[in-house]
């Protein structure tokens, strides 16, 4: 595909070599507190991965008059899912237009939007190219592949490709032109607080993966002096690493493993800080994204430590897929994360950075907005994203809210399937710019960028 590119085996090979030689130079960084040395022009994107497709149409809903009777006559009480409008949290957006109101666990999301530090971008999805009802549905325009699939689907949002198929992620593509910005630092660039999901991988950056607990590390031996078998485990490991290598598949598998042991003298004191600024922000907070923010947010706070002006970090929070039963589980699903994205902003204000700090989340899809037969929802295409940070030009909605209205303009058959308006590559690009990419380089992290015409959305300052 245009502008996908593949990195010269000789190129990924160094990159390896080089990562051995500085493993041994990453556990020798110096523990120096971020508060006493900062690091200039620091900015990092966080990812926040709604996994199975979080319902938009009950997280906003139109909250003026003949909005909110479009919704209930579609969402009835006896759907199971209707949200009565008394208790909506109001917000009317910036630049006019008909009020909307956040699902009453989202008092974090209002409190923001209310600051202007979070934008709503409005019916955003995966696209091949701009499209309407007409031409998708008489004209065979092409759509995104295997389009309410959520494998297919989650591989396209975090790939940034219709088709699929490709295995690079978005976000690993961007840490692959971080080079210029962290020169000088042997630590990732890109971090993810959830496995090694699509979005991080690279063509020739090696992410890594820190877990939301302090056990970061070969596990102890259970035995009272842990920490001197600890010790001699490590130094076995060493050994075994230090032998010579044969072939590249060795050199990449010693590689990584010599990148985690060094990674852990870093992180380890960086995850257990008793003397953090941001921690206590999160006191009270047990969910697991809010466990995984806290994490990042440790991580931000000892930058000085990394030496990293830019950093791309990933999160997840799954069980959105909510065919049956939804009112609960959503209910729970928003709160927790309402909690922790509010949390998570505080302390970056705390720590004197929020202006460098974007936080976004991709979803697999949004939800169809006719009910299902078991007090739940449907896939469907076009949704909510939500943008925070410092430098987000928020309280304010961008890209067009769809026409909700079942068969109507913007829905794909009859069940509230929108099409989307405002494409992935728009959305992304418009964060990518804020972070730094050069407007050459938005190609290869978008392939199919120059299918839509306008790729910035102005929601970033």
């Amino acid at each position: 595909m245009t502008g996908s590119m593949v990195v010269p085996r000789s190129l990924m090979r160094r990159r390896l070599l080089g990562w051995t030689a500085a493993a041994g130079l990453l556990a020798a960084l110096p523990s120096r507190s971020a508060l006493a040395q900062t690091v200039n022009d620091y900015r990092a994107l966080v990812c926040i991965y709604l996994d199975g497709g979080n319902d938009g149409e009950n997280t906003l809903i139109p909250f003026d008059g003949p909005g909110y009777q479009n919704y209930a006559a579609i969402r009835t009480p006896a759907s199971g899912l209707n949200i009565p409008r008394e208790s909506l949290l109001p917000v009317q957006p910036a630049r006019g237009g008909p009020s909307f109101g956040f699902h009453p666990a989202c008092a974090g999301f209002k409190s923001l939007f209310d600051a202007g530090k979070l934008a709503v971008v409005a019916n955003t999805g995966q696209l091949v190219a701009p499209v309407t009802k007409v031409a998708l549905e008489s004209l065979g325009a092409p759509r995104p592949a295997n389009l309410f699939s959520h494998n297919d689907q989650m591989l396209a949002q975090q790939s940034a490709d219709p088709t699929g198929f490709t295995r690079i992620g978005w976000g690993g593509r961007v840490a692959d032109r971080l080079d210029p910005f962290n020169a000088g630092s042997l630590f990732p660039p890109l971090i993810s607080t959830s496995s090694a999901r699509p979005f991080c991988n690279g063509q020739a950056s090696i992410p890594l993966t820190v877990p939301t607990g302090p056990w970061y590390g070969l596990n102890t031996s259970g035995s009272y002096n842990a920490n001197q078998y600890d010790a001699l485990r490590n130094a076995a490991m060493q050994e075994l690493l230090s032998h010579g290598r044969k072939n590249i598949y060795e050199t990449i598998a010693q590689v990584y493993a010599e990148k985690g042991l060094a990674t852990v003298s870093v992180v380890a004191p960086i995850t257990r800080n008793a003397n953090s600024v941001v921690t206590p922000f999160f006191d009270g907070l047990s969910s697991d994204i809010a466990n995984q923010l806290r994490t990042v947010a440790l991580l931000i706070e000892s930058r000085a430590q990394t030496g990293l002006r830019r950093q791309v970090f990933f999160t997840h929070q799954g069980g959105y897929d909510t065919h049956g039963g939804q009112l609960g589980t959503h209910q729970r699903l928003l709160e927790n994360l309402s909690k922790a994205v509010k949390a998570f902003s505080d302390a970056m204000n705390a720590l004197g950075v929020a202006q460098g700090v974007t936080t976004f989340t991709l979803s697999d899809f949004g939800r169809a907005f006719k009910p299902a037969s078991d007090s739940g929802t449907d896939h469907g295409w076009g949704n909510y994203a939500f943008v925070t940070g410092g430098a987000v030009r928020g309280g304010d909605f961008y890209g067009a809210v769809p026409t909700m209205l079942l068969n109507g303009p913007d829905d794909l058959g009859k069940e509230g399937r929108w099409i989307p308006t405002t494409s992935l590559e728009q959305y992304g690009a418009t964060l990518c710019r804020w972070f730094g990419v050069a407007e050459s380089d938005l190609p290869y992290i978008f392939p199919n960028i120059g299918a839509f015409p306008n790729t910035n959305l102005g929601f970033m300052s």
